[in-house]
């Protein structure tokens, strides 16, 4: 058993591209510094006194940057290099995160909220662009398991290290930091991405994209604008966890950003540990499917104890369904999003499903704290469940697509 489970280790890690582990090293130097986004609200609700309608709606501009910020990341990628985009999108953004603990007014911090995640979130359709571009269909799930497994590696030390500091030291820093660590990404992706080659597409993979007629631009095509749908839904939720749920843990049951920064390292933590052996063992089952399904329901019961009276114990139990959820989920959605795109419109494609993650941004801070604001946490949870449970049936009824 313990041979097996080693076995199951080694392949999952095994044989990735050098370009790969490239991104991979670009990733943990880029969200090991990632300090600010998860204290984002907390920053503007307790330091800076705004109210949870205001901090929901500058919370919200991170969103309206990114919608921009991804669509022409990704547009960009497909017309020059996602090399291009990704080199510039760290510099800016690493700058203008600096710029951020200067603004205390809200339309100042709105404007600056918007164009660093203008720029920032352009990273995000030029990654996948890249391992597309490198990695067969085959693999991008273990492939988007393993850039996961850096993202969570590296935040769930940035979280834990961002919240000792914000308590101790003053949120300052976090910015510096932040903005320091996107600068070095850029810097270490411009000298190792000189030479990458991109890889050829098979007969079978142009032959299997015809018969999907997935050579339509992505507005187009139905299907896949049926699967970008659910993916918002789940992002509208999933977003909860960085915005309402660290507020209702400080103010409704008064654990400050010490405890938030422990669970989200312990979410960062399990997902190291296990997403990158489980995604690849799902891939080989071709059990992609069921694994989409199980990880909505998962993610729906992480809101669930937050129902029940305050517990320290329960903020785990919802940390640890949450983050079940997200490793059945995330990597397969994102594989799933990488495969559907013809190589052509590769950028296109994944400038779309960004912007899906980037709607999150806007409509989950505003639309969440605001909900708060009207019915109460309580009734946020259970509207929350609900939303899942369309995506579910969406995801269902799509399940064919994603073999």
């Amino acid at each position: 058993m313990i041979l097996k489970t080693y076995q199951l280790y080694k392949d999952s890690y095994s044989n990735h591209p050098k370009e790969i582990w490239q991104l991979v090293v670009l990733t943990f130097i880029n969200r090991v510094g990632t300090m600010v986004l998860p204290f984002l609200t907390v920053y503007l609700t307790t330091v800076l006194k705004f109210s949870l309608k205001d901090a929901g709606i500058l919370a919200s501009a991170f969103g309206f940057g990114s919608l921009i910020g991804t669509y022409i990341g990704g547009r960009l990628s497909d017309k020059i290099s996602p090399e291009f985009v990704i080199t510039n999108s760290l510099i800016f953004s690493g700058f203008l995160l600096i710029s951020l603990q200067f603004a205390f007014t809200f339309n100042v911090l709105f404007i600056l909220i918007l164009t660093t995640s203008f720029f920032g979130e352009a990273y995000r359709p030029a990654i996948m662009v890249a391992v597309g571009n490198i990695i067969p269909k085959s693999k991008t799930g273990r492939t988007m398991a393993f850039l996961r497994l850096s993202v969570n590696l590296g935040f769930s030390g940035a979280v834990v290290i961002g919240g000792f500091i914000a308590a101790s030291l003053g949120y300052k820093w976090l910015f510096w930091i932040d903005g320091i660590t996107c600068i070095s990404a850029a810097v270490f992706f411009l000298i190792t991405s000189r030479n990458w080659v991109k890889r050829i597409q098979t007969d079978d993979e142009k032959k299997q994209q015809e018969s999907k007629g997935i050579s339509l631009p992505p507005y187009k095509n139905f299907n896949y604008l049926l699967f970008l749908a659910a993916t918002f839904l789940m992002g509208f939720a999933f977003i909860q966890w960085f915005h309402s749920v660290p507020v209702f843990i400080k103010t409704q049951w008064g654990f400050d950003e010490r405890y938030i920064g422990t669970l989200m390292a312990m979410n960062g933590i399990l997902i190291v540990l296990v997403e990158m052996p489980l995604i690849h063992s799902i891939e080989l089952a071709k059990k992609i499917n069921y694994s989409l399904i199980i990880g909505l329901i998962l993610v729906g019961l992480s809101f669930l104890p937050f129902l029940l009276p305050k517990d320290l114990i329960l903020c785990f139990v919802a940390m640890l369904l949450l983050t079940s959820g997200e490793i059945l989920f995330m990597p397969l959605n994102s594989s799933v999003a990488i495969n559907l795109c013809p190589e052509n419109k590769r950028g296109e494609y994944m400038g779309w499903y960004s912007m899906m993650w980037s709607l999150t941004h806007i409509a989950g801070p505003a639309v969440g704290l605001g909900f708060v604001g009207m019915f109460g946490f309580s009734t946020l949870w259970i509207f929350v469940g609900f939303i899942l449970l369309i995506s579910i049936i969406i995801n269902l009824k799509l399940k064919k697509s994603f073999v």
